[in-house]
């Protein structure tokens, strides 16, 4: 202990770190270039040593494996070992083992090389009567370096999950595989969020200096944990994980407790006592990887902590590439990076798998890929007080969820925290380090937004409600143009206005506004394709309106394509009828070409009146006589709520309820979304579907620019929709 205590509490850290990162690095030879070999080795006939580990291996000819008998008590839980000589060229090589899967059990599986744990692999998790028993699985280990006359060993256990009963206890899985297959390293750059319950670790880390935003965070993570899908998680917190920043840090132990559980346990002090912190994680991580799992971290500050606790795990004899393979930190912010100290930083990202994702604090936008961190992550901050105050009411019945943000809040209040780049001290939610615990989870399209995140984890107190604006409503959509997302769309949005009983509020309504659709930047459609919208949409719009009216305020609807100019007066006339209590306020879910010519002859002074509803550039930017400057130029007030198609571009699956209702309106809706997948004008749409543009009209109805839901789920949209059909 007393060798961690001056090695953590000293300066020659950041000397120790470099060198270790500079005496790690391995050049590649000669004779690793361009090595194409592949060699396969059948467990019953290449190894010729299987009775080499703690107990023995038998040969299970039935299932052409080598496995334990496990019918012996004195066998349960040890490792059996079987070993060969390798005889191929010296290169990285990616070890493929084929093991099999058993319902009974998850032994954990071994790779040896001249008898050091080179990297471990843990069996999925079946459960009782699955298919899968029984069935070879394979598993690959990757960049492992081996030379001729290297001894490539396999070890692995027996183990139960308690599931099956046997012999008046339970069954045993017997470790069992059936062959290795060595092939030259193939990059790979993709990092799969794969957390494994039954096997992985998630470590949480905070650095809680000097922004506040970690006090949400931890109260946001112990939510999440407090929920019922959460209960097989083996996690860890430690908290006081800062780098090199200036300011104040701020004591959030009791927070700590109630949200994680016993200090020095579920959770650690690193700014009270390092050297504890750093050889708690080291041993929990060490335990983890001969296990077979993955350390997955969350890291809400800088990486100095991580690059400690790498550290004296490779000093505790743990091989490179069980590290490597088998630690995953993901960063989410490029603020955090910055003030980490640089060796440190470059020591992680060398020793563990470093995954950066986009910022948890930044809007996202999926169409902009320009200068991207990494996967693309929710926006999980907003000013609004309705989510501190739905969270902390009396009324919100997840009990865990509703003291940790009453303390959070409290504790927030006691620092006087009043930075002018923050939303808190205005009452609002920043809990942006959480998109690492998103990623790492793959929660995907349910919390993909503060809101959804909200209703999941935190309060069942009612967030949305119908509270429109003052004021009418015009829609103005293309969908002659090569994206078809417009034809599922367009129904959605009636839906929600008759739901909503807002029905007369709606007073223009027009399609096809891509009034010239064979000059689109990249992706064209054909003339035959487009007049094959046209008609799809004008028949759709007719059936929507009937299904889901009446609609008495709207004088018609119009295909801009073939009623240019009998669309532009409709739309004139609505904006020339605007005042300060009565405005219009105009969905551009197109291109915004007809927009402008109406608001060309309208009457100036009513223009003030008029707001404009945009969520994607590539309706504003792509107007063929109009740029989107000089829609403003006119003098309307624009509302840009956010990339809808970051919730509302999903797997079919969501719309499922509506294919079969019971009301037509519905069947209409899942139609066609099934047509605008099915278009093949674009592959994007493939296996999706898309109401993004009825996100605009979610935010109208729940309040607009006065804490409209700008982030709707499809379970938002089916709330509203089912209301009265449950």
């Amino acid at each position: 202990m007393k060798k961690y205590s001056t090695l953590f509490h000293s300066a020659l850290i950041t000397l120790t770190l470099c060198f270790s990162y500079a005496t790690q690095a391995v050049q590649k030879t000669a004779a690793q270039e361009k090595h194409t070999q592949h060699y396969h080795f059948n467990a019953l006939t290449d190894f010729t040593k299987w009775d080499v580990g703690d107990i023995p291996y038998y040969k299970d000819r039935r299932n052409q494996a080598l496995g334990i008998d496990a019918r012996t008590l004195e066998y349960r839980g040890l490792f059996a070992t079987a070993t060969k000589e390798f005889t191929g060229k010296y290169a990285t090589y990616d070890i493929t083992i084929t093991i099999m899967t058993e319902e009974d059990g998850e032994p954990t599986y071994r790779l040896l090389v001249n008898n050091e744990i080179v990297d471990t692999y843990r069996a999925p998790y079946l459960g009782k009567g699955s298919a899968s028993d029984l069935q070879p699985h394979k598993h690959t280990w990757q960049n492992i370096k081996l030379a001729p006359g290297d001894t490539i060993g396999i070890a692995s256990n027996a183990h139960t999950n308690g599931e099956i009963p046997e012999h008046g206890g339970t069954a045993w899985a017997r470790g069992r595989w059936q062959s290795l297959n060595i092939s030259p390293a193939v990059k790979r750059n993709a990092i799969l969020a794969d957390f494994k319950p039954h096997s992985d670790l998630f470590l949480a880390q905070f650095d809680i200096k000097p922004d506040v935003d970690d006090i949400h965070s931890i109260a946001a993570l112990g939510s999440m944990l407090a929920h019922p899908d959460f209960n097989n998680i083996n996690y860890v917190a430690v908290t006081g994980t800062y780098g090199k920043q200036e300011g104040s840090y701020v004591n959030a132990n009791p927070l700590m407790t109630n949200a994680f559980g016993r200090e020095n346990l579920r959770w650690f002090d690193a700014r009270k006592d390092m050297t504890n912190a750093v050889l708690s994680i080291r041993d929990r991580a060490r335990a983890v990887l001969m296990q077979g799992g993955k350390v997955w971290v969350q890291e809400a500050g800088q990486s100095d902590f991580t690059a400690k606790w790498l550290y004296a795990l490779s000093d505790s004899g743990v091989h490179d590439v069980l590290i490597k393979n088998n630690i995953i930190v993901v960063q989410h912010s490029a603020w955090n990076e910055k003030h980490t100290t640089p060796e440190a930083l470059s020591f992680v990202k060398d020793k563990a798998t470093y995954q950066a994702i986009t910022d948890g604090n930044k809007p996202k936008k999926v169409y902009n890929q320009k200068n991207r961190r990494g996967p693309l992550t929710p926006m999980y901050i907003d000013a609004h007080s309705r989510w501190l105050n739905s969270a902390t009411d009396k009324r919100n019945s997840r009990q865990e969820a509703r003291a940790l943000w009453q303390q959070a809040q409290l504790l927030i209040e006691q620092q006087n925290f009043t930075a002018k780049y923050s939303v808190i001290p205005k009452g609002g939610v920043d809990f942006s380090d959480t998109v690492a615990a998103w990623w790492i989870f793959n929660l995907g399209q349910p919390v993909v937004s503060v809101h959804a995140f909200w209703q999941k984890y935190v309060t069942d107190v009612v967030i949305d409600f119908i509270q429109p604006p003052q004021g009418r409503l015009a829609i103005v959509i293309d969908g002659n143009s090569p994206d078809p997302d417009d034809i599922g769309a367009t129904p959605v949005m009636l839906a929600l206005l008759k739901q909503s009983k807002l029905t007369e509020r709606l007073v223009h309504l027009s399609h096809s506004c891509d009034l010239n659709p064979f000059k689109n930047k990249g992706r064209q459609i054909n003339a035959t394709d487009e007049a094959r919208r046209q008609e799809v949409l004008h028949t759709l719009s007719a059936k929507g309106i009937q299904l889901f009216g009446p609609f008495n305020n709207l004088r018609d609807y119009y295909n801009c394509r073939v009623d240019k100019v009998r669309a532009r007066d409709d739309l004139i006339d609505a904006i020339n009828g605007s005042t300060s209590q009565d405005p219009l306020w105009i969905i551009e879910a197109g291109e915004p070409d007809l927009i402008g010519y109406a608001l060309d002859q309208a009457d100036p002074k009513r223009i003030q009146h008029v707001h404009v509803v945009s969520h994607h550039p590539a309706n504003d930017h792509s107007g063929d006589f109009f740029t989107w400057q000089q829609i403003l130029d006119f003098g309307v007030t624009e509302h840009q709520i956010g990339d809808q198609n970051v919730a509302l571009q999903t797997p079919m699956y969501h719309w499922d309820w509506a294919k079969k209702h019971e009301f037509a309106g519905y069947q209409l809706i899942w139609d066609m979304l099934a047509y605008a997948e099915q278009d093949g004008v674009v592959p994007f749409q493939t296996n999706k579907f898309d109401i993004s543009d009825a996100g605009m009209i979610y935010w109208w109805i729940t309040g607009a620019d006065e804490g409209g839901n700008n982030f709707a789920s499809p379970g938002d949209v089916k709330r509203i929709l089912l209301k009265g059909y449950e």
